[in-house]
């Protein structure tokens, strides 16, 4: 056995047993946006989906069945690529078709997470100016200071401060992902277009989507400076801008960043603005909302799973306290999520060899950068582990849509997460809308967990 090979070995091995796959011993149902599994593994790909979303089932080609599926401890610090944890390095090729089985987790399942665009950490892209304002440095967490000790030029890394945004960016990216190559496209089809898209979100001040723009839309806007933690309501203010200003994306955002009340004459209004003859632009839900003060209320349980449920869903960035993630989907009570919490070098368009002989000027992103932005390592996190504060997104098509998702928001058990209004309210007192008092709920001292303790909600990312 060669060094290398050894290397490889004994990595593996300290995986296993640090952070080792977890096994499908549940019986209830598998939501990934608006689709349903059978938790049931069911041999060679004949798990079927029931679908609630009117797009018709997947007919892509199937993809290697190379995954691993791990539960977060919750009583374990969360590790990033720093302290010894590589999400790329095991996102492919880490357990064979049999392994993978004896796991229990349907394939049609894991292939439909795979073609979910994961962004996360970079590092390496060009310098990000620091903000002049001498009081920014004291919002900085204390680990983003010490890593950017030395750079006088800027911020050439979001790692330790970025992750809400770059949450907000897989949001957006696969709500583009939906409405430009389906529901049903899978990894290894439509590449070029593939590619296409996910240069939209290149860490460069040229693409539209991306970080620098995201933080200079933040400074401007939003009280958010280089380094600094975004929250939700910052990252949906930020969607809405840098949507609207690249017209090709044709999509629309209608953004609540800091409440969950929907209005339909204004949501109609701002989707149809753009057309003469009011035809309905794609619409981008984005809701701000705080579900407890610092763990999620168990009243609202229902109301978010079913949120992932509908086939409107886009996913839904939160997390941990100071720790953003993009969750995709659930089982019971855990909540799949994609991490952005790993860095990896920087999403650098470029143009090949050649391009470069032909003098062609377009740039693309490499195969091992779009390799990057995906993954079949699905984790799970308990929803009483969840932060409140998260960021809820729907994409609506069409005026029949936005109905079908209204009504599916209004027949929601138990206690709602989002309110749907004909019209906004004209106050003139600056009074709130009434009855929006009573629908606030308070955690309820019976349900803490069972060692008594409350996490605290910080306000910088500290992973």
């Amino acid at each position: 056995m060669s060094n290398t090979d050894f290397s490889r070995f004994t990595k593996h091995v300290v995986q296993y047993f640090w952070d080792p796959p977890a096994r499908n011993e549940d019986a209830a149902d598998i939501w990934c946006l608006g689709r349903r599994y059978d938790s049931r593994y069911l041999d060679a790909r004949q798990s079927k989906v029931i679908s609630t979303s009117p797009s018709a089932q997947s007919d892509s080609d199937a993809s290697p069945a190379d995954s691993a599926v791990v539960t977060i401890d919750p009583q374990k610090p969360e590790e990033t690529a720093e302290n010894g944890r590589d999400d790329l390095a095991n996102s492919r090729a880490t357990l064979s078709v049999s392994e993978e089985e004896a796991l229990g987790w349907p394939a049609d399942f894991l292939d439909d997470m795979e073609a979910r665009i994961w962004l996360s950490y970079r590092s390496g892209f060009p310098p990000i100016a620091r903000s002049n304002d001498p009081s920014v440095s004291s919002a900085m967490s204390f680990s983003t200071k010490l890593r950017n000790l030395g750079a006088q030029g800027g911020f050439t890394s979001d790692t330790g401060w970025g992750c809400m945004i770059r949450s907000g960016q897989s949001l957006l990216a696969n709500s583009l992902a939906l409405l430009h190559l389906g529901r049903d496209w899978r990894v290894g089809q439509r590449e070029q277009e593939h590619m296409e898209l996910l240069s939209l979100f290149a860490d460069t001040p040229d693409a539209p989507f991306s970080i620098h723009n995201f933080v200079e839309h933040g400074a401007q806007a939003c009280g958010k400076h280089p380094g600094e933690w975004f929250g939700p309501s910052a990252t949906a203010r930020s969607l809405q801008a840098l949507t609207d200003k690249y017209h090709l994306a044709n999509l629309r955002v209608y953004a609540r960043p800091d409440d969950s009340d929907v209005y339909a004459e204004s949501l109609l209004a701002l989707a149809s603005q753009k057309h003469p003859d009011d035809a309905f632009e794609p619409t981008l839900i984005v809701l701000g909302v705080r579900l407890g003060i610092d763990r999620i209320t168990p009243v609202y349980h229902a109301a978010l799973k079913a949120a992932l449920a509908m086939p409107q869903s886009v996913g839904i960035a939160g997390g941990r306290p100071s720790s953003s993630h993009y969750f995709t989907g659930y089982q019971g009570e855990q909540f799949f999520y994609l991490d952005p919490h790993t860095t990896r070098p920087a999403l650098l368009p470029t143009s090949s060899s050649a391009e470069a002989e032909a003098g062609e000027q377009q740039k693309g992103l490499s195969g091992e950068d779009v390799r990057t932005c995906h993954t079949r390592r699905v984790r799970r996190l308990k929803i009483t582990e969840m932060d409140p504060s998260m960021l809820l997104g729907f994409l609506v098509r069409s005026r029949e849509d936005f109905e079908e998702w209204r009504r599916g928001i209004e027949g929601v058990v138990g206690k709602a997460i989002v309110h749907v209004h004909e019209r906004e309210p004209r106050y003139a007192t600056g009074i709130e809308r009434a009855g929006a008092v009573d629908e606030v709920e308070t955690w309820d001292e019976g349900t803490e967990g069972e060692d008594g303790e409350v996490e605290e909600d910080g306000g910088g990312d500290e992973s």
